[in-house]
């Protein structure tokens, strides 16, 4: 009977230190290659577009469906991060939202198709996030470096047909 009560205590005192290991792996890490960071790559692309870059022209589709030349000024800025930001105010023109130039949120790059998405929009209150239709920031912006200091975006409808055009210059 003592036999039996001293490996009863033996065990209830080796339970903790059995039950206090951390467990082992169960699988092998996955080896990973180096980041691909050549032309057309989505590193590639995020450097390129990394910076501020200034309003140059704006083009939008107004409501009775003709795309006009519409004075705006505004600043598009790209972070180390991954997060787009655009601000500015388009002026002189009673067809379009003043405040369809207001945008922020993370950009997901597609190198292969030129295409920005924007997700996550952040703005301080309801009536930043309130963005024009024809510009809603769930379509997808397509782009074009036309050189290392000039950007071409667009903005595309289902039907194909383009809703708003800006051209943007770096700024220095």
């Amino acid at each position: 009977m003592r036999q039996r009560f001293v490996v009863l205590l033996l065990a209830l005192l080796a339970l903790p230190f059995a039950a206090g290991c951390p467990s082992a792996p169960r699988v092998r890490p996955v080896k990973m290659g180096p980041t691909d960071t050549g032309a057309g790559s989505v590193e590639s692309e995020r450097r390129r577009l990394k910076g501020a870059w200034q309003l140059e022209s704006l083009q939008m589709l107004s409501q009775t469906g003709q795309m006009l030349t519409v004075q705006a000024q505004g600043v598009l800025t790209y972070d180390d991060y991954g997060n787009l930001t655009m601000k500015g105010t388009v002026t002189g023109s009673t067809d379009i939202d003043p405040s369809a130039l207001n945008i922020s949120g993370r950009a997901a790059i597609d190198p292969d198709k030129h295409t920005i998405r924007i997700l996550d929009i952040t703005s301080a209150t309801p009536d930043d996030r309130r963005v024009d239709p024809s510009i809603d920031p769930q379509k997808v912006r397509h782009y074009q470096f036309v050189s290392d200091n000039e950007l071409k975006t667009t903005v595309v409808n289902a039907e194909g047909k383009t809703t708003a055009a800006a051209t943007w210059k770096r700024q220095s």
